[in-house]
């Protein structure tokens, strides 16, 4: 039945088609695309008229959305033809940005969201022309995003200016639906696997908002593997297979039993039963739960091999954060979550190699990799879970997000451990696929594994042999056997809600976890604050007279160029990047404006600007060439230096009278070096938090999300440069104006502190997070440190090994900190 389905042509049934015969707001005729020998979209042709809620199914693999992506203008058919409205709109003119432009917006299936930035940020760049030029524009997108949220989900409690990363899964995923269903020119919205990580209550709500969406002209393309919830919202179903579309008509002329059967699946993979249970526990004990978790039960629950435990209840009630505190307890479980982007794939590796660090994590570090073992590792766990061993050599992005799911199934599997903890693992899988995992998992348990499964569909659950039933972070009700049913876990999980719970689809523990992650981010600022405040007070107490306004201004004049070429680090380390040449490049700066721009200001202004271009040159060429910027900034360097040897071969030269006018104004009671410091800390916040700074730290934490919505990244990475280009060139002037003379040397010993007073600071060096502030203190502290030596009496020789001894204490204070947040998660 399955092979003759395949083979036969696309049968249409037909939809009564509306009064008003308008125009179809998108059709895509014979598209085909390959990606190698992979035929992912073989002579499709779909069309979508206003109004129109199309269910898109298909297993994974069909090519849902290769063809969804072709459509938003992310990917480019190899041919087929394109027309909106009627008007045919050639490939090569088709990108992401117009499609934003032609009203077609699409919620991805892994989120496209930027964890570093608050919500109304990322729904800046989703809608940037929504604002105005006002300086009040942060305000203005509170308002937009708190308006688009509540019109998908009424009483999400979801604060606009939280940042992405405090939230739970299911709240980023509100998010992203949200902002992109806000687009005031939206005519056609396509959701890919939007109800995955939503509970019962959020999912109906925005089903209902589809539906009043409809009726007002919006189309929508609804992409989900829950079939039951597909032929509930749409008008229309259009079922793929191998790439092609295997049968489409009204929504009222399918089943699930049908569905199943054209995507290719069986009886079995419909149920998703996994075979009959072993109610015979074996007597080894794997886990053992108690205390205050299990005091409603007032006895512990003790884990055994071959058990399967279901970890049930309201969503955010604490089960998956148990399922996280039992993995931290337990490294050495195999661990398989939903959430691919955080806690899966090995983005630049292989599908061998991202099931083989399975096997590896268990075996002795200094252990030889053998590659044919590695092989027959990945090749066995591939084969249980169906997963093409053609495949093995493919980039793991390569393959659809059901398959990388097996992947990451393989990868735990492999690990052999006695313990396999599932997070909401058949996230956005398709029935099928969920048929295979079940059987592996039951054929694990079996074999003496011992399973604790938390998933956000209570029906999956049914495959357990055991379910623990949360409220409030504690076990309150125990189903065993013929117990375990679907309407008494959702009965057991309302009636402790009920008896004083938070409202219904609140989304429990989300508050507390966005409280947690506010805490810890406010910790991380407070360290390089406390950490100065700490050495300010030591010079003070070492030698009064640094307290003065005198001894302020001398302690702090050689922090201002070390604070300027930092904050320049900041932003380029703000991309996932490192400069290595920005030392080098302040002091040519200080050469050629103690020598050229002194002779011949015209001269000097001239060189001056053409540095920044050189700068823009560098950020060029990292992005279009796909240089390590490390490589690029490094070769700069000597560049620099080369250049500055030219101008002046020896120290010497001499400061303009303007340059040192301009670090030689008095405030009367106040330093001016620490004015300096202040104005060009507060310069940096002022960058950060602009709309530029926002794409900026955007492309840093998700830049794939970014260019997918139409942002240029060749633009940013140049602009990136040119703004750390500005401070790094301020900081060569500074040095001028304070030493009054040149030296190429000069800067050669920032570059390396100033990647150790970003990461003082607080940011990230991979994911976008920086911190203006946290970085000026993190410079001046390390600024500091040579001078609390000499009042101390300890030679100077030892200021770098200090310097070094500070970087270890606050990266590990900030690691505990990090910890102690993910565990309670």
């Amino acid at each position: 039945m399955a092979e003759a389905v395949s083979r036969m042509p696309v049968e249409t049934l037909e939809t009564p088609q509306p009064e008003s015969a308008s125009l179809p707001v998108a059709v895509l005729d014979r598209i085909v695309r390959t990606f190698g020998p992979t035929l992912a979209n073989d002579d499709v042709s779909l069309s979508v008229r206003p109004g129109e809620v199309i269910g898109l199914v298909g297993a994974n693999g069909a090519g849902k959305s290769t063809l969804m992506r072709i459509l938003c203008g992310v990917t480019g058919p190899d041919s087929g033809t394109l027309a909106l409205d009627g008007r045919p709109v050639p490939f090569r003119d088709w990108s992401p940005a117009a499609a934003r432009r032609s009203g077609i917006r699409i919620v991805y299936q892994e989120l496209s969201l930027c964890t570093n930035l608050t919500v109304a940020e990322n729904f800046y760049l989703e809608e940037p022309a929504h604002g105005t030029l006002s300086p009040f524009w942060r305000a203005r997108y509170r308002r937009f995003a708190q308006a688009g949220i509540d019109a998908v989900f009424p009483g999400s409690s979801i604060d606009p200016g939280a940042v992405l990363a405090g939230l739970p899964l299911g709240q980023r995923q509100m998010v992203e639906i949200a902002r992109a269903a806000s687009d005031p020119k939206l005519k056609l919205l396509i959701l890919d696997e939007p109800t995955s990580s939503l509970d019962a209550g959020r999912a109906a709500q925005l089903r209902d908002y589809v539906g009043r969406r409809a009726a007002q002209g919006i189309s929508f393309i609804f992409i989900s593997h829950k079939l039951r919830e597909v032929l509930e919202i749409a008008t229309r179903v259009v079922v793929m297979r191998n790439g092609r579309i295997a049968r489409e008509g009204s929504a009222r002329d399918f089943t699930v039993h049908s569905l199943v059967e054209l995507m290719g699946g069986g009886t079995g993979a419909a149920t998703g039963s996994a075979g009959t249970r072993n109610p015979q526990a074996p007597a080894r004990e794997i886990l053992r739960l108690g205390g205050a978790l299990t005091a409603p039960l007032g006895r512990e629950v003790v884990l055994h091999a071959g058990d399967i435990v279901g970890f049930a209840g309201l969503e955010g009630s604490g089960q998956r954060a148990r399922l996280h505190a039992i993995r931290a307890a337990h490294p050495g479980a195999g661990f398989v979550s939903g959430d691919r982007q955080r806690d899966g794939v090995l983005p630049q590796w292989s599908v061998l190699s991202n099931i083989g660090i399975g096997a590896l994590a268990g075996k002795p570090l200094a252990s030889l990799v053998v590659r044919e073992e590695e092989a027959e590792t990945a090749r066995h766990w591939a084969e249980r879970l169906r997963l093409d061993p053609a495949r093995l050599s493919s980039n793991v992005l390569q393959l659809s997000g059901g398959n990388q799911q097996k992947a990451l199934v393989a990868r735990a599997l492999a690990r052999r451990s006695d313990l396999l903890l599932l997070d909401d693992p058949t996230r956005g899988v398709d029935v099928a696929s969920k048929h295979d995992f079940y059987r592996v998992v039951r054929q694990s348990a079996d074999a003496g594994v011992a399973v604790i499964w938390y998933s956000t569909e209570d029906i999956e659950l049914l495959q357990c042999t055991r379910v623990l039933v949360f409220h409030k972070g504690a076990i309150v009700r125990e189903l065993v056997g013929a117990e375990i049913s679907e309407e008494s876990i959702v009965d057991t999980a309302f009636l402790h809600e009920k008896e004083g719970g938070d409202p219904v689809g609140h989304g429990g523990n989300a508050a507390p976890a966005e409280r947690r992650h506010n805490t810890a981010g406010l910790l991380n600022h407070a360290i390089p604050l406390i950490g100065l405040l700490l050495v300010c007070v030591a010079l003070a107490a070492l030698n009064p007279a640094a307290a003065s306004l005198f001894g302020i201004d001398l302690l702090l004049s050689s922090a201002v160029p070390l604070v300027l070429i930092a904050l320049a680090q900041m932003f380029v380390v703000g991309g996932s990047q490192i400069d290595l040449g920005i030392g080098a490049f302040a002091g040519l700066v200080n050469v050629v404006s103690a020598t050229v721009l002194t002779e011949q200001p015209a001269l000097g202004v001239v060189l001056l600007a053409a540095g920044l271009g050189g700068y823009a040159v560098i950020g060029a060429l990292i992005e279009r060439r796909r240089i390590p910027a490390i490589v690029v900034t490094l070769g700069a360097s000597f560049i620099w230096l080369g250049c500055g040897y030219t101008l002046q071969s020896a120290p010497g030269g001499m400061a303009p009278d303007w340059l040192m006018a301009a670090v030689n104004w008095q405030i009367p009671g106040l330093p001016t070096s620490l004015l300096l410091i202040l104005i060009a800390g507060l310069c940096g916040v002022a960058v950060n938090r602009s709309r530029t700074g926002v794409v900026l730290r955007g492309f840093g934490n998700n830049a794939a999300a970014l260019e997918q919505g139409g942002w240029s990244p060749l633009r940013y990475t140049v602009l990136r440069y040119v703004v750390a280009g500005i401070f790094a060139m301020v900081a060569g002037l500074s040095l001028t104006a304070i030493t009054t003379a040149s030296d190429i040397n000069a800067g050669g010993g920032f570059t390396l502190l100033s990647i150790a007073a970003v990461v003082i600071g607080g940011c990230h060096l991979l994911g976008g997070t920086v911190t203006a502030m946290g970085v000026t203190a993190g410079a001046v502290t390390l600024s500091l440190i040579g001078s609390l030596l000499s009042f101390l009496g300890v030679s100077t020789d030892y200021n770098a090994a200090v310097q070094g001894l500070l970087l270890i204490a606050i990266l590990g204070l900030r690691t505990l900190i990090e910890r102690r947040e993910d565990g309670a998660e």
